[in-house]
């Protein structure tokens, strides 16, 4: 008998183990708790291969706390079909509240016994990455082996006990898990707030949180759109982790009392309550509310573990040394940071300090489409009256225009017409301190009650004055403000939002819309009046905001238009209403018309924008800053403007070109590294940065420790991979290029590949089949999925004889006028029909007819347009559809003296598997339908 205990790190791994026991074995039984598809896919094949060779094989797993997920009980349900040597059992409620943990694997051949027990489940972070031991006992000898008999025995006790696995089961336990909340901490129970429970999108996201921990994660970041029920989902979770102590920061005391009462909605009388500020110091209490400051500064008056649950509100301040100070400190068992702007994202800031853990992020529009915040009514004013423009413009001109007192008699006489309710309660963003006094003043002369809050009043003065806003017996209607709304205190009440300064930036001005979209008794959206100036740029930027909200995949100029000619209806976003007035959408359509945003001086400005808003003076905006904001600018867009005549372009080179001064300086060979690395960003495979990763954290390359690493990648996968690396010269024999490279530069490089596969997990997930639908392609990406040679391929059509699959890759001319494109004859007929027309000289008899006729599946890609302002645009992957309705066609053409002369096509229709989504109708030109 042997033993060999197992882990991620030891000589022979346990998954190596398992997978070789599975090879050699004639029968196999595993009974496991928890069993996820991302980890399951990591030995599918093994067993599978088993199962072929007529291995006897069971299964049993459980649904304790909704872990085992559908795909892997779908898995098992098809081979349970296509092989009778193969069963499956569940424990679905078999044992009452008494929790199925168990963690064995037995094997039995001929010659010998294993049991394999320890703490693994089959999930990807148990097999690969989390602190694991198991140990694995052989027995070779025919000796007694009473472990095995004993543990046999108990599988066999589960297994009469259990449930057997049909589609009945599976579809009862999808039920359950989309509205399960309590069931994911079986030990928790709290009569008194059965009444209270989570959303739908709180439900997702506490789901998501307690995946994370039973992975082994103990902190995590929630990326939710303001007003959306951060603090409750805190409070919520709290309860599913029965926290006993729990401390909540945050950098503002006006915020604490109100996440105190949230708290105490939730646990009710359960636990005691108490404020740590610079004058209140509660300290004999189970959940504490804080200031940053305050804790940090007496933070030795506390044990490190002190409290077993941690909530950081505002989390992306988590960078400051306060922050800094109290998360180096406490060992709490779990660690939640909350954040609807995650600004700060670099490889020192908040996605590190939270193990790069996002379980859950919620976007504006879901959040109004989930009917969690109320939807706006946005009006875009022409407003002649100030001059932005003016190049000698500068603050105490740009005051003296606002609060003239035709400009104030004009914002009255808007605010008057846009008014719905008894009282207006409104927040109007200013310029300057000065400005915001002066509107204050004005708005009081005109009968408008109104105050100046800046970042310098008081904490009583502000906690006031929101609170006076709200009283519908007060007669506070305005507060004036500079910065102290941008994040970190939200009005519930706020029924109206005035815009009184130029906002340069989209991300500032989504981020302010978001301060009035709380929900609140009677409020059924919030009303924003944006006076516009006449600052073309400025509007185009809040024009390209709103135009982020919706689906999208790509925003091109012409799309971007017509949502303005059609006040943006195209957005799908429920009671969301968008205004701009003629005068105004008439000299945006202008500007955006005349000028190429590619150009050196809009990316700059881009650029710059967004390095002011993360607060980055000295240093510049890393990779992985450009994700998780609804407005931070695309990074690929920087990386292929054309202000430069190289082939690959990096965001280093553009940081480069543009004369930033804080980068770290590397040599030619490490910039041509990152150049071509760079080349194949947005990634739509993630093989190629893993492989990266998996050379630089290793020295060596293992493919066998990649392989099933997301449900895509496979051997076959990376071996082509491998084959572009080495092709890219990135790799030469199976090692990097570089032999040697500086911190600054791994630095850099890491933050690359973190932002390619983070980028590629927020794009596709661990999506099951090669393409996405409604992902953006370009062609050498599209023959690198398909394991083909990218140089190969240049038409607009690809024919896989072998599958019979023909891919067709075609444009909607979107560039051209309406006329144009209706006689064009590749378009959209309806939400399900795409009418198609072949190449010239094609014909019913001559061979690409033959291909179009015997295809049995077509894969379609389509873009709006060839390029925009200098930049190739991707294709868009539609879906799949079968060819129908074949007949004969043709193209006038010229032949060699110049005369016109008709060239055979073949047109058709493709009949699509999954009709349009009705979000995407409008960008891609789909009639309307027919009522």
């Amino acid at each position: 008998m042997t033993d060999n205990f197992l882990t991620n790190s030891s000589n022979v791994t346990f998954l190596e183990k398992v997978k070789k026991s599975l090879q050699t074995c004639n029968k196999f039984f595993f009974s496991v708790s928890f069993i996820k598809k991302a980890g399951l896919v990591l030995f599918a094949k093994d067993i599978e291969d088993a199962l072929k060779r007529g291995v006897v094989g069971k299964i049993v797993t459980s649904t304790y706390q909704n872990f085992t997920d559908i795909p892997s009980l779908q898995f098992f349900s098809e081979l349970m079909r296509k092989y009778p040597n193969f069963d499956v059992r569940v424990d679905y409620h078999s044992f009452g509240e008494n929790g199925f943990h168990t963690k064995g694997y037995m094997f039995e051949n001929n010659d010998y016994k294993e049991l394999i027990i320890g703490s693994s489940n089959i999930t990807r972070f148990a097999l690969l990455f989390n602190m694991e031991w198991d140990i694995s006992l052989e027995d070779r000898n025919d000796k007694i082996f009473g472990s095995y008999d004993l543990a046999k025995q108990e599988f066999d006790y589960y297994w009469n006990a259990c449930k057997v696995l049909d589609k009945d089961l599976i579809n009862n336990y999808k039920a359950e898990i989309d509205v399960a909340i309590t069931r994911w901490d079986m030990d928790y129970y709290d009569p008194q707030n059965e009444t209270l429970s989570p959303n739908m999108m709180q439900r997702k996201a506490l789901k998501e949180i307690r995946r994370y921990r039973d992975l082994g994660s103990n902190k995590a970041l929630v990326v939710s759109a303001t007003g959306s029920g951060k603090t409750f989902l805190a409070a919520f979770d709290a309860r599913n982790f029965d926290a006993k102590k729990l401390l909540f920061i945050v950098h503002r005391d006006a915020i604490l009392v109100s996440a105190q009462q949230t708290f105490a909605k939730i646990f009710g009388t359960s636990r005691s309550y108490g404020l740590y500020t610079g004058n209140i110091k509660d300290l004999d209490v189970d959940f504490l509310f804080a200031t940053n400051t305050s804790m940090s500064e007496h933070i030795n008056e506390f044990d490190p573990k002190e409290f077993d649950y941690i909530v950081l509100d505002e989390a992306h301040h988590a960078t400051a040394d306060t922050y800094r100070t109290i998360m180096n400190y406490f060992k709490p068992e779990f660690m939640l940071g909350l954040t609807a702007t995650p600004e700060r994202m670099d490889n020192e800031d908040v996605f590190k300090l939270f193990g790069k853990n996002v379980p859950y992020e919620l976007r504006l529009r879901d959040a109004i489409n989930n009917d969690l915040i109320v939807p706006f009514r946005y009006y875009g004013i022409r407003d002649t009256l100030i001059n932005y423009d003016t190049k000698d413009i500068n603050e105490s001109k740009l005051a003296k225009q606002l609060t003239s007192d035709d400009h104030v008699d004009f914002i009255v006489d808007k605010i008057k017409e846009h008014l719905t309710s008894s009282k207006l309660k409104a927040v109007a963003f200013c310029s300057s301190v000065g400005s915001a006094l002066s509107m204050a003043e004005q708005f009081n002369d005109r009968g408008f009650n109104a105050i100046a809050l800046s970042g310098d009043s008081q904490t009583g003065q502000r906690v006031k004055a929101f609170k006076d806003l709200q009283d519908e017996d007060n007669p506070l209607q305005i507060i004036c403000t500079v910065d102290i709304l941008n994040e970190g205190v939200d009005i519930p009440a706020i029924n109206m939002v005035l815009f009184l300064r130029p906002t340069k930036s989209s991300t500032i001005f989504i981020q302010q819309l978001g301060r009035g979209l709380r929900k609140y008794p009677d409020k059924e959206f919030l009303t924003v009046l944006d006076f516009i100036g006449n600052s073309y740029n400025r509007a185009t930027q809040i024009a390209l905001a709103l135009g982020s909200m919706g689906v999208n995949t790509y925003t091109d100029k012409k799309t971007l238009q017509e949502q303005i000619r059609s006040d943006y209806s195209s957005l799908g976003i429920k009671g969301v209403e968008i205004h701009i007035d003629d005068l105004a959408k008439e000299d945006i359509l202008a500007y955006i018309n005349g000028t190429n945003f590619n150009k050196r001086d809009f990316i700059e400005q881009d650029y710059n924008n967004f390095k002011i808003f993360l607060n980055k003076e000295n240093s510049y905006p890393t990779h992985m800053d450009y994700l998780n904001n609804d407005s931070a600018p695309d990074l690929i867009r920087f990386m292929k403007c054309k202000i430069s005549n190289k082939k690959n372009f990096s965001y280093y080179s553009f940081l480069l070109k543009i004369g930033e001064k804080n980068i770290p300086i590397f040599n030619d060979d490490e910039i041509k590294f990152l150049d071509t690395l760079s080349d194949y960003l947005p990634l739509v495979r993630p093989d190629e940065y893993l492989i990266v990763k998996e050379v630089i954290n290793d020295g060596l390359l293992n493919l066998d420790k990649l392989d099933g690493l997301y449900r895509n990648v496979t051997k076959d996968t990376l071996k082509n991979a491998v084959h572009y690396l080495n092709s890219d010269k990135i790799l030469f024999d199976n090692k990097l290029v570089l032999n040697s490279f500086s911190v600054g530069f791994l630095e850099f490089l890491n933050d690359l590949l973190n932002y390619g596969l983070s980028r590629y997990d927020q794009e596709f997930g661990d999506y099951e089949g090669i393409f996405k639908p409604y992902r953006n392609y370009y062609k050498e990406q599209i023959m690198k999925n398909l394991l083909e040679n990218s140089s190969n391929f240049m038409k607009g059509t690809k024919f896989d004889t072998y599958n019979k699959y023909t891919y067709i890759f075609v444009g909607l001319k979107k560039d051209k006028d309406k006329t144009e494109r209706m006689n064009y004859k590749d378009k959209f007929l309806s939400s399900n029909i795409f009418q198609w027309e072949s190449e010239n000289n094609t014909t019913f008899t001559n061979s690409t007819g033959k291909k179009i006729l015997d295809t049995k599946k077509v894969f379609i890609f389509v873009r709006k347009m060839d390029e925009e302002d200098g930049i190739t645009l991707p294709f868009t992957y539609i879906g799949t559809g079968v060819f129908s309705n074949i007949r004969e066609s043709y193209v006038i053409s010229k032949d060699s003296n110049g005369n016109d002369k008709k060239v055979s096509t073949l047109l058709m229709d493709v009949k699509l598997d999954e009709e349009v989504p009705l979000e995407y109708r409008f960008e891609f030109n789909v009639p309307e339908e027919k009522k």
